[in-house]
């Protein structure tokens, strides 16, 4: 709320859903002082209850500085990024803008100023809000754009791990990124593949869809985090490349939807995540 509190100029976000009225409430603070608010988000939820795009239009209406908009112009099936820009500085997170998110979920954020980052989100941003192509050159080298090039990388991403891989995430679906999993977790069997002990661990959800996944899975790679709903996105390679993002591990989220990461090679942040999944683990069943 702080970081929210000093815009001056500009604040853009691309989200999934938003209902959470406290930050409602500081973006109307905001619009009162001119600030100028421009929101992507999803209009047609999956089983969507209540349309909170709708709702959003017209919490907002009276102020001319506010401008919502929704996929259609993008042409993928979800508007499911996570992200803000403001003034000088990002987030690219994992949670969506609702009472959940900050109160009941497991969730991570990433805040940056790193400006030739910034730079090439509001390319995104910019390009998405008025229907134009993202091109590849558009995306900075930290930056991974779903249904344009996110398949490829987290699959060679994958591929070439060759210590680690610790997956946090709601599920995995994928039979692309499941396939190349299973095959990592016969080479931390077998010995005579590797030269060194391949460490693959994942922590899901606890709901019955995941169920399957822990079946073939044992209790040595996957299991199910009940402290909290487990709706992070994260992937630690190696310990050397963290991937944060908004997608989910479906081929809809890979192939179909928006969706954004970042990969962060930051020794102090992947330290410090590498802590926080070791203790998601230890207190998560199978």
């Amino acid at each position: 709320y702080e970081n929210i509190s000093s815009i001056k100029k500009s604040l853009k976000i691309q989200t999934y859903d938003f209902t959470k009225k406290e930050l409602k409430s500081k973006f109307k603070e905001l619009l009162e002082k001119w600030v100028d608010i421009k929101l992507i988000m999803e209009n047609y939820k999956y089983q969507q209850f209540q349309n909170t795009w709708k709702q959003i239009e017209e919490y907002f209406s009276w102020y001319s500085n506010f401008e919502i908009k929704s996929d259609e112009q993008m042409w993928t099936e979800y508007i499911h990024s996570k992200i803000a820009l403001a003034d000088s500085w990002f987030w690219i997170q994992t949670a969506n803008l609702t009472h959940s998110s900050f109160s009941s979920n497991r969730e991570h954020f990433f805040y940056s100023k790193n400006n030739e980052v910034w730079n090439s989100l509001d390319i995104i941003f910019e390009k998405d809000r008025l229907g134009e192509k993202i091109e590849l050159d558009d995306i900075h080298p930290n930056l991974v754009v779903c249904d344009i090039n996110c398949r490829d990388v987290i699959e060679i991403l994958l591929e070439w791990a060759e210590k680690s891989i610790f997956i946090q995430t709601q599920y995995i679906v994928d039979d692309g990124i499941l396939k190349i999993l299973k095959w990592k977790m016969w080479q931390r069997l077998d010995s005579s593949l590797r030269s060194e002990w391949l460490d693959v661990r994942f922590v899901v959800s606890d709901t019955e869809a995941n169920d399957e996944l822990l079946a073939y899975f044992w209790p040595a790679v996957a299991r199910k985090f009940d402290q909290y709903y487990n709706h992070t996105k994260m992937i630690l390679i190696d310990e050397k490349i963290l991937l944060l993002w908004s997608m989910n591990l479906s081929d809809n989220s890979l192939d179909n939807n928006r969706e954004i990461w970042i990969l962060i090679i930051d020794t102090e942040i992947i330290n410090k995540y590498k802590e926080l999944f070791e203790k998601d683990w230890r207190k998560s069943k199978y």
